[in-house]
């Protein structure tokens, strides 16, 4: 089912306020088509020159070397000057505003510590860029409005806590022909969401391809895993987000994640590559992309060895740090002349060589000597915006800044990085910035509160949430057990498991709502063992039994109650979550020993055992003797309920997969979803008690046993 976009709404005061446009429908691809309506600049060619090219060489023209270098970092704020102060409101903090008024940096990154609320995240951006202003007047520079970025990819990484979550974009990949609206939807949402807040760069979405079974690092971040789908439903998301002149930033090029998991991708070749990372980036080149960020990951099968830092050791730079890969694919190849960013250089790939654990580059790690050769190395592959060196969060940091900022000037004044290249760097981040209307930027006022009171009539709004929902619906997928569910109405006895005590609150909404439906007997004993509470008659014809089997602290959590509930059902249900990497699919790990006992005693009851999914699908895989397996593709935000807050201004980020999964179990909803990744077999070496992947796929990509 695609999701109408005509659900999707601003007041139309906001785009005035924030700049935000609304349009009707555009052509797949037509982010230049978008920009023309928005009143940005429109261009045939990615890489064409704005029209003001001469007021960017001017500015250029007028700025100090410092001040160009600036312009090329983004920081963090997260904290300041202590573990307890999250920095939310700048006033609060104006040792912070002052070292941000030393440079005038390209902008800053946000996190989930920064976004609190609506009126809050509203005052906090609109502030920074009054900061900003200001310092460039004491400096007597023209003042260049920050690029203020979030990671709000959807799904497990969502910074806007207030706002809409999304389904994730596997869960996107799973809604087969309707995916790319889809995509687009959501999209659309997070641009409007973002655009009312403030702020202008998306980090998102993820444009990776995983390849290896073993390396899921991105998890449900990715698409899908096949290359044209991956680059089809990353252009729509795209397209949307550019209805509010919102800056889309694909990730992680080359294409294979994020090193998060595996830092080395040491079985892709080039050739390889290009079927599969270089494919779906060549398109979105070919597109009109404007941003694109570089992976932490390292590729010994093509890239050139380097000698590290003791001058001895021998081995790979990250694809951030590389000029065969950022220089010659990304701009050469495939002739991408917009903004590049790295890949967060406070990351440990940048400090040390993954296969031979050798410091890359000379300098203690993470000083000042260290970053300013990692910053040579970025600006010399090809990159423009380095992205958090380091947080920025108490007076060491800052003055580190100061250091870093020197040193990378004195790498220029020696000679070792060239003025053009700098300049090459900041015309581009200012052309970007000129495009998407960021020059135009409120520095606060008198319309801050009009913007707070427009903000709180989209963010996280019921109309989102309500196209949220519907993607959700659309993507359960039933990976196997076509004959097992949904439970059928004679099932007297139903044992739900959550993983941990926090599944409670979807578990709760999905079974209040499948009980006043009437999909559940609304005189069903439900005896909730995660709450301590029993309500119904003990005499209910139908007895529900709730409880969890992990905790991260303690780690598996069983007791004889739960024992005893699953030796009299009919049916048991158990959520699972299994982490990326290897090791979580190993017996010593809690979860798949919570499963695997519940599995075991499950069918030593002769009850069915069914696994709803909410991460990667690979439940088929490890655990073939359950009897059935549905997958809705998010672990993230089950706190908010999700019908909470009716008459409240927003919801705040629910996780909408899981009751859409559970609905569709108990039968209230279809299972509408195809599999959009192929799921590898894995195999367990009874001798050693391990498993692993097997080059077999069990579940192919589109498969539905609905």
């Amino acid at each position: 089912m695609a999701v109408k976009t005509s659900k999707v709404g601003l007041p139309s005061g906001m785009i005035g306020r924030r700049k935000a446009c609304m349009l009707g429908s555009i052509a797949v691809g037509s982010i230049a088509a978008s920009l023309m309506a928005c009143g940005g600049t429109p261009s045939e060619d990615a890489n064409a020159k704005p029209k003001s090219a001469s007021g960017i060489d001017a500015i250029i023209e007028s700025m100090t070397l410092d001040q160009k270098i600036a312009q090329l970092i983004m920081p963090a704020i997260r904290s300041w000057d202590g573990e307890d102060s999250d920095v939310t409101d700048l006033d609060k903090v104006p040792a912070l505003a002052q070292v941000l008024r030393r440079h005038q940096y390209c902008g800053v990154i946000l996190f989930g510590s920064n976004v609190v609320d609506v009126e809050q995240t509203v005052k906090l951006v609109s502030n920074l860029q009054k900061n900003n202003a200001e310092g460039s007047k004491g400096r007597d520079t023209a003042t260049i409005p920050y690029l203020v970025a979030v990671d709000q990819e959807g799904g497990s990484v969502a910074r806007l806590s207030m706002g809409t979550r999304g389904t994730g974009s596997m869960a996107i990949g799973a809604t087969g022909v309707n995916a790319h609206q889809n995509a687009r939807d959501t999209g659309t949402i997070f641009g409007l969401e973002l655009s009312a807040l403030g702020i202008n760069v998306n980090l998102a979405p993820c444009a990776d391809v995983i390849d290896n079974p073993a390396d899921q690092g991105l998890s449900t971040r990715v698409f899908s895993n096949d290359p044209k789908t991956v680059g089809d439903l990353a252009q729509g998301f795209a397209d949307g987000v550019a209805k509010s002149r919102v800056i889309t930033c694909f990730k992680h090029f080359p294409g294979v994640g994020d090193g998060s998991d595996d830092p080395t991708s040491e079985l892709i070749t080039l050739e390889e590559l290009r079927a599969s990372g270089l494919a779906q980036f060549s398109t979105l080149i070919e597109y009109g992309a404007n941003m694109i960020m570089t992976s932490a990951v390292t590729f010994p099968s093509f890239d050139d060895r380097q000698t590290l830092a003791d001058g001895v050791a021998q081995g790979y730079y990250p694809a951030t740090m590389s000029r065969k890969i950022v220089g010659e694919l990304l701009r050469k190849e495939l002739g991408f002349d917009g903004v590049v960013i790295t890949d967060a250089l406070d990351m440990e790939q940048f400090v040390t060589e993954p296969d031979t654990g050798a410091q890359l580059l000379l300098g203690d790690p993470h000083s000042v000597e260290q970053g300013v050769a990692i910053a040579q190395k970025c600006i010399e592959a090809g990159c423009d915006i380095l992205l958090l060196p380091k947080d920025l969060k108490n007076p060491a940091a800052a003055q580190w800044y100061l250091d870093y900022i020197a040193g990378i000037v004195a790498l220029v004044d020696e000679g070792k990085i060239s003025v053009d290249r700098i300049d090459e760097s900041v015309h581009r981040i200012l052309s970007l910035k000129e495009t998407f209307g960021v020059f135009d930027t409120s520095v606060g006022g008198e319309n801050v509160d009009a913007d707070i009171a427009l903000a709180r009539q989209s963010v996280g709004s019921h109309e989102h949430h309500q196209v949220e929902r519907e993607i959700a619906g659309a993507a359960v997928t039933l990976l196997k057990g076509s004959s097992v569910v949904p439970v059928p109405g004679e099932a007297k006895r139903v044992v739900i498991l959550g993983r941990t005590d926090a599944d409670q609150t979807p578990i709760h909404y999905a079974l209040e709502e499948l009980m006043t439906t009437g999909d559940i007997d609304p005189e069903a004993c439900v005896e909730d063992h995660i709450a301590n509470k029993t309500t119904g008659e003990k005499t209910a014809s139908k007895h529900i039994y709730l409880d969890y089997y992990y905790d991260k602290d303690k780690g598996l959590v069983w007791h004889d109650g739960l024992s005893s509930a699953i030796a009299k059902a009919d049916y048991v249900l158990c959520m699972s979550a299994i982490g990326a990497g290897m090791d979580a699919l190993q017996e010593s790990d809690a979860c798949i020993q919570g499963i695997t006992r519940a599995l075991n005693e499950a069918h030593a009851a002769k009850a069915k055992f069914v696994i709803v999914s909410n991460n990667l699908p690979i439940e088929g895989s490890r655990f073939p003797e359950a009897d059935a397996v549905v997958c809705s593709y998010l672990s993230a935000g089950y706190a908010v309920k999700p019908d909470a807050g009716e008459d409240a201004d927003h919801m705040g980020a629910i996780n909408a997969n899981v009751p859409a999964a559970l609905r569709a179990v108990f039968g209230a909803a279809p299972m509408p979803g195809t599999l959009p990744i192929d799921v590898y077999e894995l195999k367990e070496d009874t001798k050693k008690g391990t498993w692993s992947y097997t080059d077999k796929i069990l579940f192919a990509r589109g498969t539905s046993a609905s």
